[in-house]
């Protein structure tokens, strides 16, 4: 995250700004800005502006120092500075409210939105298949992938607090799709069997089969091992005494046994 500064030739700053993604950094990428803003990039330049930037760890160490920015060097509009900006700073979709999201959610959904046109979509495709995207996914180019990130996010979902807010904030909602990506995707389905679920080509497409076989036969080593190993075996060994030992277990085998006698005693009677 980045807290930027653009400054003209003379290295006076004219615009602030507060960014998770480095690329918007960039005066070359400039929509969304202001027409103040985009005036004066219009008369310095964009190959031309000095761009200063100044990294923060968190969303609310920007907010902070951008309005911090603003405050200091004043802006145009305010009488008070050079600033093309025309808030205090603050205010972006850093954290968007809920019906921010809701209305950016429901722009998208629309029909007539430019991302669904056939034209855009040509365009993202061959974007993300060209090599320079495509290498910034690969190893450890990609974040997702590093191991230091894979921890963090690993002990992130073993924090019960968050794993139980996350299954709350999911469950009953229904996937947003509009009516042209459901059509586009049983269209897609159609003409490409691979893109079905396990449950309807397992047993029923045979290369489907010997590739899951044989992912099986390639793990039976690590898995294995990893039986074998004290401390995993320790861990499933204190997972099932806490699974039987929970009240819920224990309701549950309640309510077998008394289905289970009551049956019997049915049985018994009919007999």
């Amino acid at each position: 995250m980045y807290v930027y500064v653009w400054k003209d030739t003379h290295s006076i700053p004219f615009y602030v700004g507060f960014t998770k993604n480095k690329r918007r950094t960039n005066p070359q990428n400039s929509g969304g800005r202001n027409w103040l803003t985009k005036q004066k990039l219009s008369e310095v330049g964009v190959e031309r502006v000095i761009v200063e930037l100044r990294p923060v760890v968190s969303v609310e160490e920007g907010v902070a120092l951008e309005c911090t920015l603003i405050k200091e060097f004043g802006r145009v509009q305010t009488g008070d500075g050079p600033l093309t900006n025309l808030t205090s700073g603050g205010e972006g979709t850093h954290a968007p409210s809920p019906l921010h999201r809701e209305k950016l959610r429901e722009k998208m959904l629309d029909p007539k939105h430019p991302i669904h046109s056939d034209e855009t979509r040509a365009k993202i495709k061959v974007r993300m298949n060209s090599p320079d995207v495509k290498v910034k996914f690969l190893g450890d180019a990609n974040a997702a992938k590093r191991p230091e990130v894979r921890a963090k996010l690993k002990s992130k979902w073993e924090d019960p607090v968050f794993r139980e807010k996350m299954a709350a904030a999911r469950t009953g909602v229904k996937r947003n799709l509009s009516e042209s990506t459901k059509i586009t995707l049983r269209k897609n389905l159609a003409a490409n069997p691979a893109m079905k679920g396990w449950g309807e080509r397992n047993g029923v497409d045979a290369v489907f089969d010997a590739k899951r076989i044989a992912g099986i036969k390639a793990t039976q080593p690590k898995r294995a091992e990893k039986m074998r190993d004290p401390a995993a075996l320790a861990q499933r060994k204190e997972r099932l005494k806490a699974t039987l030992n929970s009240p819920e277990y224990k309701a549950k085998r309640a309510e077998r046994k008394a289905i289970k006698k009551h049956t019997g005693l049915n049985e018994r009677s009919s007999a």
